[in-house]
């Protein structure tokens, strides 16, 4: 009886110790949930700013200076004429939209996407970007990605345009802390278009003549997007910032190597 008592005592005190553990999990769980809120209402305060970003607006808009610079002193017109053996026709550097200002066009990504297979799509990606006037900052940037079904009876066409209406690089205004502001990007906005005949043509310019069907602001504080959809599209445009920059980077340097190469045409007396 001795022992069976005892064992039966053992197990009550293990029973009433165990219980303190298993009433935490929930509390653990909603500690986490109230966490997680935490840093998705900080981001959604913060604006979504991001320091990369704002590295990244500096950049390309330092490339495009240049490449002005550089285009205003004819290296480009030059180049065309002298450095290939016949006369090359010129490519304008920069664009023209429908308003006249300028901007500078880049291909973006394409192929074909199995996101929602076995639905097979063709997709395309255009990207332009806006000088300010002085071309010390950037002044706009409009992605667009166009896509539509490979196979199947109904063809539905779509587009998606991301458009950053003020792209600006690090402020060199201090904030309380006495840290440089980062731009904030709630201001981001996008565009859907759809389209089920094949006679429907968006042009790949960034001023669109039809009106988006659907269009949305990334961070709107009255009904802002899902967050894990915010977080997605805002990956999506530091990521294709990562490809413009490399890009502006490579049509610069291009450009300076023709400088080099008439310089020495010029001077090359041997």
């Amino acid at each position: 009886m001795t022992h069976r008592f005892l064992g039966f005592l053992i197990a009550t005190v293990l029973s009433f110790l165990a219980l303190p553990i298993l009433a935490e999990k929930p509390a653990s769980l909603t500690l986490k949930d109230r966490e997680s809120q935490k840093q998705i209402d900080a981001q959604r305060g913060a604006g979504f700013s991001d320091n990369e970003i704002d590295t990244l607006h500096a950049t390309i808009s330092e490339h495009l200076a240049k490449m002005k610079k550089l285009q205003d002193l004819g290296v480009d017109k030059t180049a065309a004429q002298y450095l290939s053996q016949t006369p090359e026709t010129l490519k304008e550097l920069f664009l023209k939209d429908g308003e006249g200002k300028p901007y500078l066009e880049f291909k973006l990504p394409q192929g074909q996407s199995y996101i929602d297979w076995p639905k097979v799509y063709l997709y395309d990606g255009t990207a332009f970007i806006y000088p300010n006037k002085d071309f010390t900052e950037l002044d706009k940037i409009v992605m667009m990605f166009k896509r539509v079904n490979a196979d199947g009876t109904v063809y539905v066409k779509e587009m998606r345009r991301l458009i950053n209406p003020t792209p600006k690089s690090q402020s060199t205004e201090k904030d309380e802390k006495g840290e440089f502001k980062i731009d904030v990007n709630s201001d981001i906005q996008l565009e859907y278009f759809q389209a089920l005949t094949s006679d429907t043509i968006w042009p790949n310019v960034p001023i669109q003549k039809e009106a988006a069907n659907v269009t949305m602001v990334l961070n709107d504080q009255k009904d802002p997007l899902p967050y894990d959809k915010q977080k997605l599209i805002m990956q999506t445009y530091k990521k294709m910032l990562r490809k413009i920059s490399k890009v502006t980077a490579r049509r610069l340097r291009n450009m300076e190597l023709d400088q080099k190469q008439l310089i020495t045409k010029v001077t090359d007396f041997n």
